[in-house]
């Protein structure tokens, strides 16, 4: 077990790295240049002068960070909702696992609606396969940001997943800090959320208890994110279509960071964060499960379930449904002008594109609502 020991490669910067990490990033004109957005009035000495004041994660958090996604968010974000909060109190941790729409803001949502309330911000875990700069790497430790190992042989593979296992134990069960992860690694970029099972298998590697007594331990809250528009739709499009036509898709270069830099700058409407109960409940009824793998695969529904149910729909959801089943049955939460907005947009987007591109898109709109309807017809029929 002495790999599990070995967190400080793995964790995000601490308050004493600040001043030092901060001395090296005031070097690049890039981060700079990102500094014109925390306060786009500020002449560029006064930036720096804060740069110099910073000396703790929460004050980089709350000073630089906070008010550069502000400045997009009034920018891209029609309104911005949260519930849930009224739950967490300062001194509890939680693992959030959440549905994964968008490489930065899902995260960042979460951690600016932390930050607003006084609540501890979350450590986030993020692709080592999208943090190639050393740049970018500094400003996400930082950022409470930790990597996880996207590509390795299997059998080192394994190591780093029971270490990744054992790091988000400690730092939620000893209540040092809340964990955010993704469902799945990578987005939904389909729009049909689902909790990977071999999530559940790695979170159950450093367990040395019960299944139920490991996951209760994490204090689970799944959470979801909803956005009326996904500002990278285009890039998924593209991966959409080339797997729907069997064709390999292969990614250009910096598109990655290209979907980030979208994610953020373009319009995304309303977008609404819902952080839902811990599962305790549900996972004491796994006890019923004799097979560990039966055990994860229900374990992975549950979280599904319980994001399905939060999610916030919007007039497009319905009436995308509606467009692609040819029907109108959800018209009352839609109007006409709503409708024709919609599909205006889904149009200019497939426009050069094959047929399929519509039906596509129409789906990943749609899957919210269909999902949504799946886990309240499961959660009746398992009343």
């Amino acid at each position: 077990m002495d790999e599990h020991l070995d967190f400080e490669s793995l964790a995000p910067y601490q308050d004493k790295d600040v001043r030092p990490v901060l001395g090296e990033l005031k070097k690049h004109q890039s981060f700079l240049n990102m500094l014109r957005f925390v306060d786009t009035e500020a002449p560029q000495e006064e930036l720096l002068q804060l740069i110099d004041s910073i000396s703790s994660i929460r004050d980089f958090q709350s000073r630089v960070v906070k008010p550069w996604l502000q400045h997009f968010f009034r920018q891209t974000i029609d309104e911005l909702t949260c519930s849930g909060l009224e739950a967490l109190y300062p001194g509890q941790t939680h693992l959030f696992i959440s549905n994964h729409r968008d490489i930065i803001l899902d995260s960042a949502i979460l951690n600016v609606f932390l930050n607003d309330h006084r609540l501890p911000t979350a450590e986030i875990a993020i692709g080592d396969n999208l943090l190639q700069s050393g740049m970018v790497r500094a400003i996400t430790r930082l950022n409470k940001i930790f990597t996880v190992v996207r590509n390795a042989p299997p059998r080192e593979m394994y190591r780093h997943s029971r270490r990744l296992s054992a790091y988000i134990r400690d730092r939620v069960t000893n209540n040092k800090s809340s964990i955010w992860l993704a469902q799945s690694e990578g987005r939904a970029k389909d729009g049909n959320d689902t909790t990977q099972q071999g999530l559940v298998k790695m979170l159950h590697l450093s367990n040395e208890g019960s299944f139920e007594e490991g996951f209760r331990a994490l204090r689970i809250r799944p959470m979801s994110l909803s956005y009326e528009y996904d500002p990278c739709d285009r890039f998924k499009l593209r991966e959409l279509l080339a797997k729907a036509e069997g064709r390999k898709y292969d990614k250009k270069e910096n598109e990655d960071y290209l979907n980030i830099e979208t994610g953020i700058i373009e319009y995304k409407g309303r977008v609404h964060l819902a952080i839902n109960p811990e599962l305790q409940e549900e996972i004491s009824r796994l006890s019923a499960i004799s097979n560990v793998n039966d055990k994860a695969t229900a374990m992975a529904a549950m979280i599904d379930r319980s994001i399905y149910r939060s999610y916030r729909l919007f007039d497009n959801n319905y009436a995308a449904h509606d467009l692609l089943y040819e029907t109108d049955q959800w018209k009352e939460h839609y109007s006409k002008e709503k409708k024709e907005e919609f599909l205006a947009y889904v149009e200019k987007l497939c426009k050069g594109h094959p047929p399929k591109a519509r039906e596509i898109l129409l789906r990943k709109y749609a899957y919210p609502l269909i999902n949504r309807e799946k886990a309240e017809m499961e959660s009746g029929n398992s009343g």
